[in-house]
């Protein structure tokens, strides 16, 4: 089994502080205020992360936080391949930049098939959690 190491990368200015940012994907309101139902994330190092939204389910570990900076965290959601997430934050001005990242943990047959959808599915759920923070913070732009 050949594990392939391409990866999905997406960016988002937000104009919202980072602790704002930072804690839309280690908390469990976080994840609500964007794009789950219900959550639960245990923020430290080998913590567990469970999200649900309309009758799907992922599940994951965080394996790196650095306050305000940077979360990388496994994610394994229903129908899909595994893969890992990483999130970093850099303060430009008032925004927040957000670098998302996605790896993919599986064979390269099994992510070829699901990286376009993979792709088009964060893309629109980042949208989202720039909107909400930026209403959030009354900093609309």
């Amino acid at each position: 089994m050949t594990t392939l190491s391409q990866e999905i990368c997406l960016t988002r200015t937000i104009h919202a502080q980072p602790e704002a940012v930072f804690a839309a994907f280690t908390s469990a309101d976080g994840w609500c205020d964007w794009c789950a139902e219900k959550a639960s994330a245990d923020a430290r190092v080998g913590g567990k992360l469970h999200v649900y939204t309309q009758g799907y389910n992922a599940y994951g570990e965080f394996t790196e936080l650095a306050p305000n900076r940077t979360a990388i965290f496994t994610w394994n959601g229903d129908k899909e391949p595994p893969t890992r997430i990483q999130v970093w934050l850099d303060t430009v001005e008032e925004s927040t930049v957000l670098t998302f990242k996605v790896t993919g943990l599986c064979p390269e047959p099994d992510w070829q098939a699901f990286a376009p959808e993979l792709e088009r599915i964060w893309g629109r759920v980042l949208n989202n959690l720039k909107n909400v923070l930026e209403e959030k913070s009354g900093k609309t732009h």
